[in-house]
């Protein structure tokens, strides 16, 4: 993802050229370019897409967009965004070591290269701005409260460092895990947004096992969003979106779902 290529969008879109993409880098970014894009959209011609910078495929963009589009009014959306997190907490026992599990998901090719990139928290913040905006929030970044799992004195060091240092958490993780074990809760690290309050957040929660976002496995992503129609509000239950959020193939199908949405509204 490119934050040059997400300079050019509102110039293209004022253009009349179409942008589909899954860089997250514009929608998610500052206010100010986001807007131009949004009018430039408007009255430039270009049409924006970004199914896929959330949930890879899953239709979470367009569900938002859709309820909104018909009169609902979304009042909360939180989740697991992030296949990477999702994965670790699936896998992880609370027993064993937390940096085992961070080292072999590393080796296996589940984290970024410096795995820090998925532990700070900042790829889900930046999904939950998308979400917060879809929703009608029109938030920032530094907005969002954000609970890192990467301690502080190991931010700034060598790759190799953090990893032959990570190991120095895992006696606070394997707290946290029995804690939450103890209350029969397990583990997971989610997004949120509350439209009303106007808050959003990342940080580690527990859920009972009987919750949705427990019944995880593998790098699923799952979304749980409230409205006038959907949960307490609408006498109802949550809606829920659920499914790989993270892959080669399942975000190309996002990009070309978008590409086939353009295609169609051209008829």
């Amino acid at each position: 993802a490119s934050e040059d290529v997400s300079d050019k969008y509102h110039s293209w879109l004022a253009k009349g050229w179409h942008v589909a993409t899954p860089n997250k880098k514009c929608n998610s970014g500052p206010l100010e370019r986001y807007n131009k894009c949004l009018e430039a959209s408007r009255t430039g011609g270009g049409k924006w897409y970004v199914e896929a910078t959330i949930g890879a495929g899953l239709p979470v963009v367009s569900t938002l967009r859709t309820l909104r589009a018909t009169g609902d009014e979304i009042q909360s959306v939180q989740g697991i965004f992030s296949g990477t997190m999702s994965f670790l907490f699936n896998t992880w026992d609370g027993v064993s070591p937390f940096s085992q599990i961070v080292a072999e998901a590393k080796r296996a090719g589940y984290t970024e290269p410096d795995p820090r990139e998925d532990l700070n928290g900042m790829d889900v913040a930046r999904k939950v701005v998308i979400a917060a905006r879809e929703s009608g929030l029109m938030i920032s970044l530094d907005d969002v409260s954000v609970e890192s799992l990467v301690p502080k004195v190991l931010e700034d060091c060598p790759t190799e460092e953090f990893m032959a240092k990570f190991h120095e958490s895992d006696a606070h993780m394997s707290e946290l895990a029995s804690k939450a074990a103890a209350e029969g809760n397990v583990l997971r690290f989610v997004g949120a947004v509350d439209v009303p309050s106007k808050k959003a957040e990342v940080k580690l929660a527990a859920f009972s096992k009987s919750h949705p976002f427990a019944g995880l496995s593998g790098a699923d992503n799952i979304l749980e969003i409230q409205s006038t129609r959907y949960g307490p509000l609408g006498s109802s239950t949550p809606l829920i979106i659920r499914g790989p959020g993270a892959g080669a193939q399942v975000t190309a199908a996002g990009v070309y779902g978008d590409i086939i949405a353009l295609a169609c509204s051209r008829l």
